[in-house]
Formats: structure tokens, C-alpha cells, sequence
């Protein structure tokens, strides 16, 4: 768990851990330079639980926070689990079941509920179970079961690298990519896992816009990966990065995609601050018609997209035409 000025629903995070069926060999709380009480709360639960450890650290970001947890970790594997979301009781009991009945697996998520700051139950949200289901829902920017629900094998989480530095908020996005690279990958029909949604998230950071362009830049490495290509990810200097996100960008502006994803966002705002379901339905609906882009949303969130692929292919016929 990496923690970073989480101290309102912290606590609770960590007794859903606690309170497991079966109890982790240890729970690695990493602080990322926390300003409120979270370090704090940090250290008081490892001072009565041998099996927490907390990991102080200068405040560097979640991915840098993710590898120094997962470089930490002991077990064959890792579950892991945001400092505002909450694990149901059987969670890990659950997860590692499935995996030892299924050696092939590295990688294994759940169902999720969503709730909103008040814990009020939202939405159940279920995920394709197979992995070829699962890995074209990443490849095509479809829903994938939450990084809170997460169950993967650790020796391979570090062979590939961990999460990349460089995708600050899809850093998970990126290394399950990889990891279906390398085995099957799962998902359990069951909401093992509640998910808070609030106003503080950090995916809502610039309105989600920043989320989105890292989801589209991971993915887009990855094929780039795959067409046997230069990754600038993982290969390219911090200039050639740079360059390569700002050519994404524009791209992705040009093509109308973030515009959708402005709107699907500001929908969604509206259902979750509304106070019923009713209101909730009718708020983001409206939202949606009154953008405009109701229709090609709608056939995105089906259907997928293909413009990781189109902008991988896009990007190697850019470097062909290039000076050497």
C-alpha cells in the first residue's frame, strides 16, 4: 500500500487487511512524504502488528512508491490495495486459491463496488474473466478490473521492470501489458474489493486528462513493444520521452478523443455527486446527450478503441521518414 496524505480513510484500508480469512505473511505501508497524520498512523499500527512494516521515504511519486514496496515484498505474491479503498474479509483467501489451482496465472483481479465518500454503495462493476477477454480490454482502452484488486506474481513484477516511472498515472495499465506478456492473466466474478470515489482522487488530477494521456502513452508503447520496435518508455532518453508525449498528445487532441473523454468525465462527476440513483442516472445522462458525444462514447465504451495500435503504427512510420 502505497500512502500519501491519506490519513481520513486510512485506518479503515488497513483493518480490511487485517481482517482477512487469511492473514499476508506482511503489509508493506510505504509513505510517500506524507504532510498529514498518515505517517503517524503508519507507524502506530506497526508498533502493535509484527507483520506491518512501515517504509518512510522522501515524497517521489506512486510509481517510484510501488517499486520500492514491491523490492521490499517477500512473498511469491503480491496483492495490493490503494490507501482509500477497502478488501472484503475473503479477499486473499479468494486470490490465492484461484492461483494455486491455476499455476498459469500471474496476474489476478475481481470484481469491484464502487461507493462514494460516505460509503454509500454505487455501482457493482464486473470485468471479462479469460484472459484473451482481459488483454483486449487493455489493448483497446476498455475497463479493467482495479489496481485495488490487484493479485500478481512478484518475481516477474521486477523482471519487467515494475511500474515505469515515466507513467505517472497508468503505471499499472503498463505493467499488466507486460505481464500478459508473459502469462495468463485472470479475473474473479466477485466484488472482492470496494473502491472509493471522491473528489481527491488522484486520477482526477487536471480533470483526468493527465490519467488519460498516460493510459494512452502505455498502451501505445506496449504495441510498440510488440511491432518489435523502440519502446521511449523504457529505451528513449528523457528528451525523446518528452517528444514522444507531446507528438501523442497533440494526436490524441487532433482526433477528437480527448473531448470524449472530457465529457464522459464531467457525466460522471455528475452521477457521483448526486444523492440517488435516480438523480444519478438522469444528471449523467443528460450530461452526455448535451455534449454531443453521446453516441461515439457509447460505441467506445463497447466496442474499444483502436488508436493505441493506429498511434504505435503512426509513431514507427515517423521514425522511418526521420534523419539518421
Amino acid at each position: 500500500m502505497s500512502c500519501y496524505n491519506g490519513s481520513r480513510w486510512l485506518a479503515q484500508a488497513i483493518e480490511s487487511v487485517l481482517a482477512q480469512t487469511i492473514m499476508a505473511r506482511e503489509l508493506i505501508l510505504v509513505d510517500d512524504g506524507s504532510q498529514d497524520a498518515t505517517l503517524e498512523i503508519i507507524r502506530s499500527y506497526a508498533q502493535r502488528y509484527e507483520q506491518i512494516l512501515a517504509v518512510p521515504k522522501p515524497n517521489t511519486g506512486l510509481a517510484d512508491s510501488l517499486n520500492v514496496g514491491l523490492a521490499k515484498a517477500s512473498g511469491t505474491w503480491v496483492a495490493r490495495l490503494d490507501q482509500d479503498d477497502i478488501a472484503e474479509p475473503e479477499r486473499l483467501e479468494r486470490q490465492l486459491a484461484y492461483v494455486q489451482a491455476n499455476p498459469a496465472v500471474v496476474l489476478l483481479g475481481t470484481g469491484s463496488l464502487e461507493i462514494d465518500a460516505n460509503e454509500r454503495p454505487v455501482k457493482r462493476n464486473f470485468y471479462p474473466a479469460t484472459h484473451k477477454g482481459l488483454v483486449n480490454n487493455l489493448e483497446r482502452l476498455k475497463r479493467f478490473f482495479p489496481h485495488s484488486s490487484a493479485f500478481y506474481r512478484a518475481d516477474l513484477a521486477r523482471q519487467v521492470g515494475g511500474y515505469n516511472r515515466r507513467i505517472h498515472r497508468c503505471e499499472d495499465w503498463r505493467l499488466w501489458l507486460e505481464l500478459s506478456l508473459r502469462g495468463e492473466i485472470a479475473c474473479l466474478p466477485e466484488c472482492l474489493v470496494r473502491i472509493r470515489k471522491h473528489p481527491m482522487q488522484m486520477s482526477l488530477d487536471e480533470r483526468g486528462t493527465r490519467q488519460f494521456f498516460d493510459h494512452e502513452a502505455a498502451t501505445v508503447c506496449h504495441f510498440l513493444r510488440r511491432f518489435g520496435a523502440k519502446d521511449p518508455s523504457t529505451d528513449g532518453s528523457d528528451q525523446e520521452w518528452a517528444e514522444f508525449l507531446a507528438w501523442l498528445e497533440d494526436r490524441v487532441r487532433e482526433s477528437g478523443a480527448l473531448s470524449r473523454h472530457e465529457a464522459w468525465g464531467t457525466a460522471r462527476a455528475a452521477f457521483f455527486s448526486a444523492k440517488s440513483k435516480i438523480v444519478r442516472t438522469v444528471e449523467g445522462v443528460g450530461m452526455l446527450l448535451r455534449s454531443g458525444n453521446a453516441w461515439s462514447i457509447l460505441q467506445e465504451k463497447v466496442f474499444g478503441s483502436s488508436f493505441p495500435a493506429e498511434l504505435a503504427k503512426a509513431w514507427v512510420a515517423r521514425a522511418d521518414r526521420m534523419p539518421r
